[in-house]
C-alpha cells in the first residue's frame, strides 16, 4: 500500500508541530526554575491552542481575536482576584496598560508592571509559534530553531544555577527527529514520488535506531576530562574584582532588606509589587528605623523589651506613646493587600496606630525603639500576612511649635546619647559642614531645614547607577558629601542622620517605602507599592513633639504636611500689612508648604507641559505608523493576492502575461523559489507538486504559447482566470 504525498505531509506536519512544541517548551523551563515567574502551564496550553489554529487555516482574523480572547482571559486569571469575565478588571488593565506605555516610551522598563509584562511574554510567545509555522510549513527547515535552542539551554547551563543536561538529551533526540523528518518531507515533495508505507516505516525506525544508538555511544563512550580549566569561576571573579575596584555593584536591587550595614554601590531596579493600600491620602510608609551609624552603614540591635498585644486590640490604652496636645491629627483607616512575604506591619510615617486588625489568633510585637511591629502566632512564632486593616491618626505640625526646641531638655538624656552617635574617627570636616550649615539658626527645626536643604544645590546629583562603595578606610557619608556627590535615597538620610548628629541634634535613620502610584487591585482605585518604591529618610526629635519626618533625598517631598500658627495669627493682626522683605516671604511660604508653590510652578510650565505631551503622542503615533507598515510589509503574502485577484476580475483582453508575472512573484514570496537555470515546465511542476494541483502547468503552457509561438493573447485571459486566482489564494494560506 502506497501512501499519498498529500497524507504524509499532513501525518509529518503533525509530526513536526509537535517537535516544535516540545522545543520550545525547553525554552520555558528555565523561566521556571530561574525567575519568579509561575502557572507555566498556561503558556504551554497557549502554544498548543495557537499553533492549532495555525495548522487547521483559521483565518487571520479570527485568530487574533481567540488569541487576544485567550490573553486576556488568562491575565485576569493570573492577576486578578475578580471573578473571569468581569469588565472592572478589564478597565483597569486598560488603564494599567496605557501607564506602561508610558514607561516604555520614556525608557523606564523597571516601572512596568507585572500584568503588562505577562502580556508582552504571551506575545512573545505568539511570536514563537509563528515562526515554528512558517519554518514548517513555508521554509520546511527547522534547523536553525534547533541549533538556536542548543545555544540558549548551553549557556543557561554554563552562566546560571541552571542543570541542563536532560535539557540537552531531550533537545538533540528532537532535533534530529525533526531534522530526519523534514528530510524525507522535502525527498518527496521534489521527488513527487508516493511511497509505501513499508518504505516510511523502515525510515523511521532506522531514524530512530541512529538517534538511540548515537545517544547511547554518548553515555557510554569513555569521556576525557576537561581539557581547559572553567572559565566561569575566573570571569566571576574578576568581574567581582573590577567592581570592587570600580566602586560599583551591579548585584544589588531595590527593595526592602534588614541587613544595612554596608551601604553604598549601585542598584538594580525592580518593579514587582509589595503591597497595595487604599489609604485616603498618599504617606510614606515605615518599617522601622536604625540608630547605630557604622561609618559604612547602620545597625539596630532588636531590643528585648517590646510591647506586646492581641490582634484589633486599641494600641492607645497600651501608654506606648501619647499623642501631642500641639499635634492636630486626622483619623486615617487603610486596608493591606500584600503581594510579597514579610512579618512586619507596615505603618504610616509619623502615624499614630492605634489598631491593626487582621486573622484571628495572631498577636502583635512593637519595639518602641525600633519603631517597628513583628506579627507572629500565639505561641511566638513569625507569621506572614497577606492582608491586614490599620486605624492610625497622621498628624500636621505646627513649625511654631517645632521651632520652640533649641536644646535637650532634662527628660532626653538617654536619648540624646542614643541618637547623637558617631563613630569614632568620623572625619572632622563632617563635624565643621554641620556647624557651618547650622550657625545662623537658632532653634532645631531651622537647623534641620538648613540641612535639608543643603542637598537641593545643583552639585549634589540623585542616580542608582555607577554608585561606588568607600574604600576601606572611607567613610560612607563622607564620601557622599565632599567626592563623589551622586547617589540615592541611602546615600541622602545617612548623610543627613550625620550632619545633624555632628550638630548635637537627635536624629535616626528610617527605611521603608513612598507612597506608590495609583492603579486598580480588584476593581478598587487603590495605591499600588513596589520595590522601586523603597526608601530611607531621616527623623528629628523635638521635645514635647516627638519624631518629625524630614526628606533630604532630592525629587522627593516626603508628604508630610506642616502648618505655621504664628505666620497665621500675624495675618490675622495685620490683614493690611503688605511685606517688605521678599526673600523673607519667600522663606515664609516655603516653611508653610515644606515645597515650592506647586500651583506656580505647574501654571509656569502647563506650556512646556503640554508641548511635551503633543510631541510624546506625535512620536507614538508616528512609532505606530512604522510599526503597522512592518506587519503589513512582512505579512505582504497574505493579502497582496487578494489585492491582484480583486484588481484582475473585471479585466479582459491581453493582461494575461502580466498576471502570469505577477504569480510568479507571488510564488516566491510563499518560498517556492525557482532555482537559476530551471525551466518554466519543471518550476511549473514543482508548484503542482506542493499545492497538489495541475493548475500551474495549465497555465504556464498557455504562457509559453503566447511568448515563444507568438499567439494571441485576446481573450485567452477568461479561459486562466480561474486557476490564476486558485493558485493566488494558495500563495497567502
Amino acid at each position: 500500500m502506497k501512501v499519498t504525498t498529500e497524507k504524509l505531509e499532513r501525518f509529518m506536519h503533525v509530526l513536526l508541530y509537535i517537535f516544535g512544541l516540545l522545543l520550545t517548551a525547553e525554552w520555558l523551563r528555565p523561566v521556571d526554575k530561574l525567575t519568579d515567574t509561575g502557572n507555566i502551564i498556561i503558556f504551554v496550553l497557549f502554544l498548543i491552542f495557537s499553533l492549532l489554529l495555525h495548522y487547521f487555516h483559521i483565518h487571520w482574523s479570527i485568530r487574533f481575536i481567540l488569541i487576544s480572547a485567550f490573553i486576556m482571559i488568562s491575565l485576569q486569571f493570573l492577576h486578578s482576584k475578580t471573578a473571569l469575565f468581569q469588565l472592572s478588571w478589564l478597565e483597569g488593565f486598560l488603564v494599567d496598560f496605557s501607564g506602561n506605555l508610558g514607561y516604555l516610551y520614556d525608557g523606564n522598563w523597571e516601572l512596568l508592571t507585572n500584568p503588562f509584562r505577562t502580556f508582552l511574554f504571551f506575545v512573545l510567545l505568539w511570536l514563537v509559534t509563528y515562526l515554528i509555522h512558517y519554518w514548517v510549513m513555508v521554509r520546511q527547515s527547522i534547523f536553525f530553531f534547533f541549533m538556536l535552542t542548543v545555544i540558549f539551554i548551553s549557556v543557561l547551563d554554563t552562566f546560571t544555577p541552571y542543570a541542563g543536561d536532560k535539557a540537552m538529551i531531550r533537545i538533540i533526540i528532537i532535533g534530529f527527529l525533526m531534522l530526519g523528518l523534514l528530510s524525507l518531507l522535502r525527498l518527496t515533495i521534489q521527488e513527487m514520488n508516493r511511497f509505501p508505507r513499508l518504505s516510511i516505516n523502515k525510515w523511521l525506525l532506522m531514524l530512530t535506531g541512529m538517534i538511540s544508538v548515537s545517544v547511547l555511544v554518548g553515555f557510554g563512550a569513555p569521556k576525557l576530562s576537561p581539557q581547559w580549566p572553567d572559565p566561569v569561576p575566573y570571569i566571576t571573579s574578576y568581574s567581582d574584582k573590577a567592581l570592587k575596584e570600580e566602586g560599583n555593584s551591579k548585584g544589588k536591587s531595590v527593595g526592602y532588606d534588614e541587613d544595612d550595614s554596608d551601604l553604598g554601590g549601585s542598584i538594580e531596579p525592580d518593579s514587582s509589587t509589595v503591597f497595595y493600600n487604599n489609604a485616603p491620602a498618599g504617606h510614606y510608609w515605615k518599617v522601622e528605623n536604625k540608630d547605630i551609624y557604622t561609618g559604612k552603614g547602620w545597625v539596630s540591635i532588636l531590643e528585648k523589651d517590646f510591647h506586646s498585644f492581641p490582634n484589633g486590640q486599641d494600641i492607645s490604652s497600651l501608654n506606648i506613646y501619647d499623642v501631642p496636645k500641639v499635634v492636630k491629627t486626622k483619623e486615617m483607616t487603610a486596608k493591606l493587600s500584600m503581594a510579597e512575604s514579610y512579618s512586619h506591619i507596615l505603618h504610616p510615617q509619623s502615624g499614630y496606630l492605634k489598631k491593626i486588625q487582621g486573622k484571628n489568633g495572631m498577636d502583635f510585637k512593637y519595639y518602641q525603639g525600633m519603631d517597628k511591629v513583628i506579627s507572629e502566632r500565639e505561641n511566638g512564632e513569625r507569621l506572614v500576612m497577606k492582608e491586614y486593616e490599620l486605624v492610625y491618626d497622621m498628624p500636621s505640625f505646627d513649625i511654631a511649635e517645632l521651632r520652640k526646641a533649641t536644646e535637650p531638655d532634662e527628660s532626653m538624656d538617654l536619648l540624646m546619647e542614643k541618637n547623637t552617635q558617631l563613630p569614632e574617627g568620623l572625619p572632622n570636616r563632617i563635624y565643621e559642614l554641620g556647624s557651618r550649615l547650622t550657625k545662623n539658626e537658632s532653634n532645631w527645626y531651622d537647623k534641620a531645614k538648613a540641612i535639608e536643604d543643603y542637598f537641593d544645590n545643583p552639585e549634589f546629583i540623585y542616580s542608582k547607577d555607577d554608585i561606588p562603595y568607600p574604600e576601606t578606610n572611607q567613610d560612607y557619608v563622607d564620601q557622599f558629601l565632599f567626592e563623589t556627590q551622586i547617589g540615592y535615597c541611602d546615600n541622602y538620610s545617612s548623610a543627613m542622620v550625620v550632619l545633624l548628629r555632628a550638630a548635637n541634634i537627635p536624629a535616626r535613620w528610617v527605611k521603608g517605602y513612598t507612597e506608590g502610584e495609583k492603579s486598580i487591585h480588584d476593581g478598587e482605585s487603590v495605591y499600588k507599592v513596589t520595590n522601586n518604591n523603597a526608601h530611607s529618610w531621616a527623623e528629628v526629635y523635638f521635645s514635647g513633639i516627638g519624631w518629625v519626618p524630614f526628606e533630604p533625598t532630592k525629587s522627593f517631598d516626603g508628604e508630610v504636611e506642616f502648618y505655621d500658627s504664628e505666620l497665621k495669627q500675624k495675618e490675622i493682626k495685620n490683614p493690611d500689612e503688605t511685606p517688605t522683605n521678599e526673600e523673607q516671604k519667600k522663606k515664609e511660604t516655603k516653611e508653610r508648604q515644606n515645597t515650592p508653590d506647586r500651583e506656580t510652578q505647574s501654571a509656569g510650565k502647563i506650556s512646556i507641559g503640554g508641548m511635551e505631551g503633543l510631541l510624546k503622542w506625535i512620536v507614538i503615533t508616528l512609532l505606530s505608523v512604522m510599526i503597522l507598515t512592518s506587519i503589513g510589509y512582512f505579512s505582504r503574502r497574505k493579502w497582496i493576492p487578494y489585492l491582484q485577484i480583486l484588481h484582475y476580475r473585471n479585466k479582459s483582453g491581453a493582461c494575461f502575461t502580466t498576471a502570469y508575472l505577477i504569480l510568479l512573484k507571488q510564488l516566491k514570496r510563499a518560498g517556492l523559489v525557482r532555482p537559476e537555470g530551471q525551466t518554466l515546465r519543471e518550476y511549473a511542476a514543482y508548484v503542482d507538486a506542493v499545492y497538489d494541483t495541475d493548475e500551474m502547468s495549465e497555465l504556464t503552457a498557455g504562457y509559453e504559447l503566447m511568448i515563444y509561438r507568438g499567439d494571441v493573447e485576446d481573450g485567452e485571459w477568461k479561459h486562466f482566470q480561474k486557476g490564476w486566482e486558485n493558485l493566488m489564494r494558495k500563495t497567502s494560506s
